[in-house]
C-alpha cells in the first residue's frame, strides 16, 4: 500500500501567485507574509483599509492589485518593492502618492484611477519603464512638468480631473499611442502637439478649447479624434492631412465651416458634427467615400451639396433641426442609406429619387412643410418607419395616390399631410436664424421585427442594431475607463436640462458610455407599444403589432386612441394588483464583479417605463445568464429593500449607496404576476423589438443620432 502523499509546510513558501480577491477581507491575512517568494498578489474587491507594513517584505512581488478597497494611505515602504512591474490602486481613497514610488524602476503599468489625490510627484517620471499610466477620476490640477521623461509611455489617461494646462514636455512622448484628457478644464493644447507621431487615439472632449493647434494635422497615425463639447470656432485648414482618421467627433462646438481639405479624409467612416454653427456643408464631403455615418443635426444648414450622392457607403444621415428647404436629387445615389432623418426643417417636398434608396428603413420628415410625398416612396419595400408628425402613433401609415394639382404629377398622401402642425409651429423658428435645438426631446416608437432586445450594458463598446442599421462604436475608449469605473457607478455627463443617468459598473469599459454612454443610443421604451386587434391564440393578451406599408388602418383622432390605450393600461394594471408578491433575492457578484441588472425610476426622476406613474425603482433589464438572472430576478420587479435599506421612496443615489461595494446584494422585490415590464417584453419578443428613436442628445460622449431615454437607468 503506497504511503499517503503530503506537502511539507515549508513548500508553501514556493507559492508565486495568490488570489484573495472578493474575500470580504478587512485586513491583509497574516498567512500571506509567509510566502517570501510571492510574485503575484490579488487583493481586489475587499474592505482593506490599511496596507500592513509586513507586505513590503515580499521583495519578489511583481504584480500587486489592491483595487476596489478602502486604502487611504500608500506607505512610503512601497518603494521597497523594486521588482514591481504592475501596481493597481484603482478605486481607493488614497490622498497622497509618496516620493519613494520612484524606486520601482521596473514599473510598467501604474493604475491610480479613482483616488482623491491632487498631486502626482515629479519623481514618478524617474520610472521610465512605465508604458501605461492611468490617472482618471482623481482631483489632479496638473501633470508633472517633466512627464516627457516617460519615454516608453504608450497610454496616458487623465480623464475627469481639474487640469487647466498640459505640460509642454508631453510632446516628447514619441511612443504615445493613446492620450485621453477628456472632462477637464483645458483651454489650450501645446502648439507642437503634432510631434506625437505615434498617436492613434486622442480624446480631449468636454474641455474649454477654442481652437486646435495647426500642428495636430501632423499626427498622421491618428485614427480617432474627439474634441466634442468645447468652444472651438475653427478647425485647422490642413485637417485633411490626417489620412488615417476614421472617427471624428466635433459635436457641440461653435464651428462655422469645415475646411476645404476635408475631402482628403478618405478613410473617415463616422463624422459627428451636430450642434455647431455650420451654415453650409463643403462639397468636399463627397470625397469622403468611406463615410457610413454622418450627423449634422442642430446646425444652420440651408442646403446639402449635390456631392452628398457620392457617399455610396453612407448608412445613416441625420440633418435634423436645420433650415433645409430642399434635398438634392443625388440623394438617390446613396443606395446603402438605411436611416434618413430630416426632422424639423422647412422642406416643402422630397425628391422623387428617394425611391432609389432601396435599403431605407427609417425616414423621418416630421415637423416640416410637406404637402405630399413622391409616389416613389411606395417602392421603399424595406421601410419600417415613416414619421410625418410628432404626434404620430403608427410607424407606417396607409398612403393614397393622388395627382398634384399644381404639377399634375402622381404623388401620395395621408391624413397627416399637408403638415399643418409643422407650418404653425415652425413660424418662429423659420423666421429667425436659430434652429430650435431643444424642441424635440422625445420621439415616436418603432417596431422592428425579428430582433433581440438591444440595451446599453456596462461595456459601452457593444454595438446597437436597428434593423439593417449598424452603429459603430463611439471613438471613446471603453466607458468604464473614463466614467470613474467604480463598482457602485458614477454619473454620466448630460446637459443640465437632461435627467441624470448613472451606471453600476465594476469593470472599465465602452460606455458610456459612457452607457453611455451616450450618449447616442437606441433605448428600450416599452411603455408606448400600441396594441391592436389580434387572434385570441396569442398568450397573455399579447396582440399582433405587425405593420406593413399596405396595412389598412382608418385614421382616428389621436386623442381617442390615447384614451383607449390609457383605459387598457389602467384596466390591465388593476387586474394585476391582486397578484403582487414579495421575493427575497440574494445575488452574488460574478467573477467580473457584475450583477447583470438594470433599473430605472426612483424619486427625483421620471417614472420607469410601464410603471403606471409609480415613482419607485423597477428592474428594467436582467442580462441572460448573469448573476441576477441565475438568482431569479425578473424584469418588472419593484425594489422594496436593498441590503436592509428601505427603497420604497428611495432615489437612485440611495440605491447606489445601498449596493455599493457589496459582494452579496440582498434585494427584496415586489413582483406583479405578470409584471407590466415583463409582459410587454414578452410582446416585444413575439412581435419584434420595440425601440424608441429619439433625437440628438448633447451630454453623453457617445451621442450621435439618438437621445438617451428620459428615464435614468442603472446597470450593474
Amino acid at each position: 500500500m503506497p504511503l499517503p502523499f503530503c506537502i511539507p509546510l515549508g513548500c508553501q513558501r514556493q507559492v508565486d501567485s495568490l488570489d484573495r480577491s472578493q474575500s470580504n477581507l478587512q485586513a491583509i491575512p497574516s498567512d500571506i507574509f509567509r510566502f517570501r517568494k510571492l510574485e503575484d498578489l490579488n487583493l481586489t474587491m475587499n474592505n482593506i483599509k490599511e496596507l500592513d507594513r509586513r507586505l513590503f517584505i515580499l521583495r519578489h512581488l511583481r504584480v500587486l492589485d489592491v483595487s476596489d478597497n478602502e486604502v487611504s494611505v500608500l506607505p512610503p515602504e512601497i518603494g521597497q518593492l523594486t521588482q514591481l512591474i504592475e501596481l493597481n490602486l484603482n478605486r481607493n481613497t488614497i490622498t497622497d502618492i509618496p516620493e519613494t514610488l520612484k524606486n520601482c524602476k521596473q514599473l510598467t503599468n501604474l493604475n491610480l484611477n479613482g483616488n482623491p489625490f491632487t498631486r502626482l510627484p515629479d519623481s514618478i517620471c524617474e520610472c521610465t519603464s512605465i508604458t501605461i499610466l492611468s490617472l482618471n477620476d482623481t482631483t489632479l490640477t496638473s501633470l508633472p512638468s517633466n512627464i516627457g521623461l516617460l519615454v516608453n509611455l504608450r497610454v496616458l489617461e487623465a480623464r475627469e480631473n481639474h487640469l487647466r494646462t498640459i505640460p509642454l514636455s508631453i510632446v516628447e512622448l514619441k511612443q504615445l499611442e493613446e492620450l485621453d484628457l477628456g472632462q477637464n478644464e483645458i483651454e489650450d493644447l501645446p502648439a507642437k502637439i503634432g510631434k506625437l507621431a505615434s498617436l492613434r487615439e486622442f480624446y480631449v472632449d468636454m474641455n474649454s478649447l477654442t481652437s486646435l493647434p495647426d500642428s495636430i494635422s501632423e499626427c498622421r497615425q491618428l485614427d480617432q479624434l474627439d474634441v466634442s463639447e468645447n468652444h472651438i470656432i475653427r478647425l485647422p485648414e490642413n485637417l485633411g492631412n490626417m489620412s488615417s482618421l476614421t472617427d471624428l467627433n466635433i459635436s457641440i462646438n461653435e464651428i462655422v465651416e469645415l475646411p476645404a481639405s476635408f475631402g482628403n479624409l478618405r478613410r473617415l467612416q463616422m463624422l459627428k458634427a451636430d450642434r455647431n454653427s455650420l451654415t453650409q456643408l463643403t462639397p468636399e464631403i463627397g470625397k469622403c467615400q468611406s463615410l457610413t455615418e454622418l450627423y449634422l443635426g442642430q446646425n444652420y444648414l440651408a442646403d446639402l451639396p449635390d456631392t452628398i450622392g457620392n457617399l455610396k457607403q453612407l448608412t445613416t444621415l441625420n440633418v435634423d433641426c436645420n433650415n433645409l428647404s430642399d434635398i438634392p436629387d443625388t440623394i438617390g445615389n446613396c443606395k446603402s442609406l438605411t436611416v434618413l432623418s430630416l426632422r424639423q426643417n422647412i422642406l416643402t417636398e422630397l425628391p422623387m429619387t428617394i425611391g432609389k434608396c432601396e435599403n431605407l428603413t427609417v425616414l423621418d420628415v416630421a415637423s416640416n412643410k410637406l404637402t405630399n410625398l413622391p409616389f416613389t416612396v411606395k417602392v421603399l419595400y424595406k421601410l419600417q418607419a415613416l414619421w410625418l408628425s410628432e404626434n404620430q402613433t403608427q410607424s407606417i401609415l396607409k398612403l393614397s395616390e393622388i395627382r398634384d394639382d399644381r404639377t399634375g404629377i402622381k404623388v401620395v398622401t395621408c391624413y397627416l399631410l399637408p403638415q399643418f402642425d409643422a407650418i404653425e409651429g415652425d413660424v418662429g423658428r423659420a423666421g429667425s436664424a436659430l434652429p430650435d435645438r431643444g424642441a424635440f426631446l422625445g420621439g415616436p416608437k418603432v417596431h422592428f421585427h425579428d430582433q433581440q432586445d438591444s440595451t446599453l450594458d456596462e461595456d459601452r463598446g457593444a454595438d446597437a442594431h436597428l434593423g439593417n442599421f449598424e452603429r459603430h462604436n463611439t471613438p471613446h475608449p471603453k466607458t468604464p475607463k473614463h466614467k470613474k469605473g467604480s463598482i457602485d457607478g458614477h454619473m454620466v455627463p448630460h446637459e443640465a436640462d437632461q435627467p441624470r443617468q448613472l451606471s453600476l459598473v465594476s469593470n472599465h469599459r465602452a460606455s458610456t458610455t459612457s452607457f453611455g454612454e451616450s450618449s447616442n443610443s437606441i433605448n428600450r421604451d416599452l411603455s408606448d407599444i400600441r396594441f391592436i386587434d389580434a387572434p385570441a391564440s396569442l398568450p397573455n393578451g399579447v396582440r399582433d403589432t405587425t405593420m406593413s406599408p399596405e396595412r389598412e388602418d382608418p385614421p382616428q383622432p389621436h386623442h381617442h386612441q390615447s384614451q383607449q390605450q390609457l383605459a387598457a393600461s389602467v384596466s390591465s394594471l388593476a387586474n394585476l394588483a391582486s397578484n403582487n408578491s414579495q421575493h427575497v433575492i440574494k445575488i452574488q457578484r460574478d467573477n467580473s464583479g457584475k450583477l447583470g441588472l438594470s433599473f430605472a425610476g426612483g424619486s427625483n426622476n421620471e417614472p420607469a417605463p410601464n410603471s403606471n406613474g409609480d415613482t419607485g425603482l423597477f428592474v428594467t433589464k436582467v442580462t441572460p445568464g448573469s448573476a441576477a438572472d441565475r438568482c431569479g430576478l425578473r424584469e418588472g420587479d419593484k425594489l422594496i429593500r436593498a441590503n436592509d435599506i428601505n427603497m420604497v421612496h428611495a432615489s437612485q443615489d440611495d440605491a447606489m449607496s445601498a449596493i455599493k461595494k457589496r459582494e452579496t446584494v440582498e434585494l427584496v422585490v415586489l413582483r406583479r404576476s405578470p409584471s407590466p415590464v415583463s409582459r410587454t417584453s414578452e410582446a416585444a419578443s413575439l412581435n419584434g423589438s420595440a425601440h424608441e428613436i429619439n433625437h440628438l442628445g448633447a451630454g453623453s460622449p457617445d451621442n450621435t443620432l439618438f437621445h438617451p431615454s428620459n428615464t435614468p437607468v442603472y446597470a450593474s
